[in-house]
């Protein structure tokens, strides 16, 4: 029986040791390592190749989302299953569109995570009940958003600064223009995306393909 390699990547200790701990009674799964940041964890990965990453969304440094695209854009060898407890249908949709192989709660019992783990490391995909509700809503929206606004150069790089988590000054200092410049390049976003606040309108953007 293939012995199956993970990796760990999660910021709350007590949890991530906990499932290395668990996995020392399973012999088809070997851990060969863990990280408490996204950082850490992408340089890891990368240097282990492990047959299967178990990976938290929300890590610091580098985000668990991040960390799949990188991966996935490396066209890295390691599965992904990422493990959270915040779900929204976007996040869904992006890490399956990235290469995630595998999305579940946290609150899934140890024996589901474990199941998880072995079916994708046989080369399966594992998506949760209310993953696939959410990402069948979130296809559904996508289908119905046929009008694609049109968004200027300027506008569509102040959007991806913000998606990356910049502030409206650091947004300003980066480009080089002034506050009240962004302020209103964000406001004109808001407009065509027909949304009210900059999460929303990252979320809009990624639906419509501004974003990926």
């Amino acid at each position: 029986m293939k012995t199956i390699t993970v990796f760990i990547a999660d910021d709350h200790p007590v949890y991530r040791e906990g499932l290395a701990r668990n996995w020392e009674g399973v012999p088809q799964i070997n851990v060969i390592g863990s990280a408490g940041d996204g950082k850490n964890a992408l340089a890891a990965i990368r240097q282990l190749k492990p047959d299967v990453a178990v990976m938290d969304i929300n890590l610091p440094e580098l985000d668990g989302m991040q960390v799949l695209e990188s991966l996935f854009a490396e066209e890295s060898p390691t599965r992904v299953l990422v493990l959270t407890a915040y779900m929204d249908s976007t996040s869904v949709y992006r890490a399956f569109a990235h290469g995630a192989r595998g999305f579940l709660e946290k609150a899934a019992s140890f024996s589901e995570i474990t199941d998880a783990v072995l079916q994708i490391g046989a080369g399966a995909t594992i998506i949760a009940p209310f993953a696939q509700d959410v990402l069948a809503r979130e296809l559904r929206t996508r289908r119905e958003t046929t009008e694609k606004p049109t968004l200027t150069p300027r506008e569509l790089e102040i959007l991806r600064l913000a998606a990356d988590g910049y502030s409206g000054q650091k947004i300003a200092s980066e480009l080089h223009v002034s506050l009240a410049t962004v302020k209103t390049h964000l406001q004109h976003i808001y407009d065509k995306l027909d949304v009210s606040d900059r999460a929303s309108a990252v979320a809009q953007a990624i639906r419509r393909g501004f974003l990926r």
